[in-house]
């Protein structure tokens, strides 16, 4: 798995690429790339589901989409938003590169599975043509230009079509550039929220034992060893592999848990607390003050 402090794509700080951090460790946890179906060639899509509906609601917002609530009798309802077609391809390949070795293997097959559509214009071609025309070239000699009918020119100079930029939700550049953390050294803010994104799926936020009454915990597991590495890289631990007898007998894949306690799984804890979903904010306040209280 890449580092973010290796990867060119998130070397400045600045609020669209947060988000994208966030995003890319939120959809490692949670996210799922799936192939067109044969009926929709062009229509690959990127999922989320969870139970939590602030979360999810976060990622319909970078999305550019909908929640849609999916009712289980007698447990939590999970709630879900997809992304599919041209913006699905868009994201999918903004996040590839960042992506584990299983979710980039996933995203390449959805991406190879595409049909592309083969479009003559787009919104840069439309604002030439806008201009040619203001300069006097005609509609006729437009429309030989670039391929297309005079019917089409027509209604780009009316902005009826190809009116405005196609909006990319995860690429605003407005917002904060990102809150002030106490971070351990080893972490960058970009790497910061790709973990908080990682730790809102698969992370647990965990009081001390009576045992050890000074030490909360911060628990995750995957079954990517690379980011497994990451983690622990992250974290300053090391992974531990986890595949004995009872795993085995019950057809479970192999997998890898991180454990960080102490004092600094609480000051961690105390910085990750903003970016976390109501869910993991409980969690947190649980943990902090059951170690507070502690003789």
């Amino acid at each position: 798995m890449r580092a973010f402090s290796r990867s060119q794509a998130l070397r400045v700080n600045d609020a669209a690429q947060l988000r994208l951090a966030w995003l890319v460790g939120l959809l490692e946890a949670e996210g799922t790339f799936l192939q067109p179906i044969p009926s929709e060639p062009r229509f690959p899509i990127v999922a989320c589901q969870m139970t939590d509906l602030d979360v999810v609601q976060q990622v319909a917002s970078l999305f550019g989409t909908t929640v849609t609530r999916i009712p289980r009798e007698g447990r939590r309802n999970v709630f879900a938003t997809r992304l599919k077609g041209s913006r699905a391809v868009l994201l999918m390949r903004d996040l590839a590169p960042l992506m584990s070795e299983r979710r980039a293997r996933a995203i390449t097959a959805a991406l190879d599975a595409h049909a592309a559509p083969h479009r003559k214009l787009d919104f840069a071609a439309a604002e030439r043509i806008r201009d040619l025309h203001a300069q006097g070239v005609s509609v006729s000699r437009i429309g030989r230009t670039y391929g297309v009918a005079r019917a089409t020119v027509r209604q780009i100079l009316e902005r009826s079509i190809y009116s405005a930029p196609v909006v990319i939700p995860w690429r605003r550049p407005d917002g904060d550039a990102g809150l002030v953390f106490d971070m351990p050294r080893q972490m960058s803010l970009p790497e910061f929220y790709w973990l908080a994104g990682w730790l809102e799926g698969e992370g647990s936020f965990l009081g001390p034992p009576p045992s050890d009454p000074h030490r909360p915990r911060i628990i995750a597991r995957t079954q990517d060893a690379d980011v497994a590495e990451e983690v622990g890289r992250l974290l300053a631990v090391t992974p531990l592999f986890s595949h004995d007898a009872r795993e085995r007998e019950r057809g479970w894949s192999p997998s890898w848990r991180l454990l960080r306690r102490g004092r600094t799984a609480a000051l961690l804890m105390k910085a990750l607390h903003p970016l976390m979903g109501s869910r993991r904010r409980s969690q947190i306040e649980s943990a902090l003050a059951a170690t507070s209280r502690a003789p």
